[in-house]
């Protein structure tokens, strides 16, 4: 079997290695702030969208965004947390890995987007806005390698760059938007996300090849029995948590109405964008795993206890508010506060399964990835099309969660039996 090139000496990682994870919880702290920073611009940009354009055109393009994201969600390969794994180890042949990952990135986006704009589905939703096939096609290509280029700048150990990047981004959309939508309509809605994506990923893109040259440590290359085993298993499971976030509130609408899917659209996006964030967050651990595979056990609890110093208060806070926060949206919408608060409760397990997701990411064990992912996936849809009422979906998925917690906890256990010599 062909094997990529692989150095004889063990690579260090690209980043400061002065003491085990030193930078992790900076870097986190950086990565959910990023995610933070880019929900409220995405808020306040369909606020504004709504204000300035028709709803017909509002909800026209929102589909087109929901393509593009579907697709960027499909077609990055899995190869975003795969190179958070790769990266720390690549040395010298960063250039070439970063070659390789982003060319497979952005021929998985143009496959990806032109099946989309031909199946009759998505002909027809880019039928509906300006531009049509040819604006989606460079859209959803720039988004997918936009999202990819969060993981490389992690990888490389520039986490912090990554809310930089993130809240420019959101800035220029903003902007474009206000100016452009009085004037063309639609169409300037679309373009505030296509050419602020454009110019942050070719500007990106420039700064992390110049970047890269400069490593002087000798690496290596994963090859391909190491792609197979990571990415076979773990690429299904990162579709798995694509289909979860949007398969579920189709679900509730169509079992419970428009009326109660609003409430449960707010509630179950607010907690999406918790769990992103706290992913995020754990991202840096799957770095520093790769990095320092010897102090695995310390850096996984020094992890996870940061985790939990971060995420544990905003998640009682949140509980506290719940009726509150959710007061801003409308008076109907804090018939959801139970809802809230229960799946805010739930996500208190939740956090011991990132973890345990960044783990097996981390030491490139990608049927652990998949399993866990696939769990959860599972668990929601079957809880969402089987409960009485929405509050009861988010009690049985307080359980699962408590369960899958349990069974990482376990697992966790056996696999880090303490640094090695």
């Amino acid at each position: 079997m062909t094997r990529w090139p692989r150095s004889r000496n063990r690579p260090q990682a690209p980043l400061d290695t002065a003491g085990p994870g030193r930078g992790m919880f900076a870097d986190g702290l950086a990565l959910s702030a990023s995610a933070a920073i880019s929900a409220i611009a995405g808020m306040v940009g369909w606020i504004l969208a709504a204000r300035l354009l028709p709803a017909a055109d509002v909800g026209h393009t929102s589909a087109f965004v929901s393509g593009m994201l579907l697709i960027a969600g499909v077609a990055e390969l899995g190869l975003g947390p795969a190179v958070l794994r790769w990266l720390p180890r690549a040395g010298q042949r960063l250039p070439a890995l970063l070659n390789r990952t982003y060319l497979a990135v952005l021929l998985g986006a143009l496959a990806g987007a032109t099946v989309f704009v031909l199946v009759p589905a998505g002909a027809d939703v880019v039928s509906k806005v300006p531009g049509g096939a040819w604006l989606f096609l460079l859209a959803a290509v720039a988004w997918t390698v936009f999202q990819f280029q969060d993981s490389v700048l992690t990888g490389v150990g520039r986490a912090r760059w990554v809310p930089v990047e993130n809240g420019l981004f959101g800035l220029a959309r903003l902007i474009v938007l206000v100016v452009l939508a009085p004037l063309v309509g639609a169409l300037g809605l679309i373009v505030s996300w296509v050419l602020p994506t454009v110019l942050v990923v070719l500007v990106v893109t420039a700064l992390v090849f110049r970047r890269v040259r400069a490593e002087p440590q000798p690496g290596e290359l994963p090859d391909r029995r190491e792609i197979v085993r990571l990415l076979a298993p773990a690429y299904p499971g990162t579709v798995c948590i694509v289909v979860l976030y949007n398969l579920v509130p189709l679900i509730m609408l169509h079992r419970f109405g428009a009326d109660a899917n609003a409430v449960f659209f707010v509630v179950w996006t607010a907690i999406n964008a918790l769990d992103l964030a706290a992913t995020m967050f754990v991202n840096p651990l799957v770095v520093r795993l790769s990095a320092e595979p010897g102090h695995a056990r310390s850096l996984t609890l020094r992890a996870g206890g940061r985790l939990a110093m971060v995420f544990v208060p905003l998640l009682i806070v949140g509980g506290l508010l719940a009726g509150v926060l959710l007061m801003i949206f409308g008076h109907e919408y804090t018939a959801g506060t139970g809802l809230l608060r229960v799946l805010l409760v739930a996500q208190l397990p939740r956090l011991v399964v990132l973890v345990g997701i960044a783990v097996h990411l981390g030491q490139g064990r990608g049927v652990g990835v998949a399993g866990l992912h696939a769990a959860t996936a599972a668990c929601a849809v079957v809880l969402a099309m089987v409960m009485p009422g929405e509050f009861s979906f988010g009690a049985g998925l307080l359980v699962a969660h408590c369960v899958l917690a349990a069974v990482v906890l376990v697992d966790l256990r056996g696999r880090l039996p303490g640094a090695r010599p």
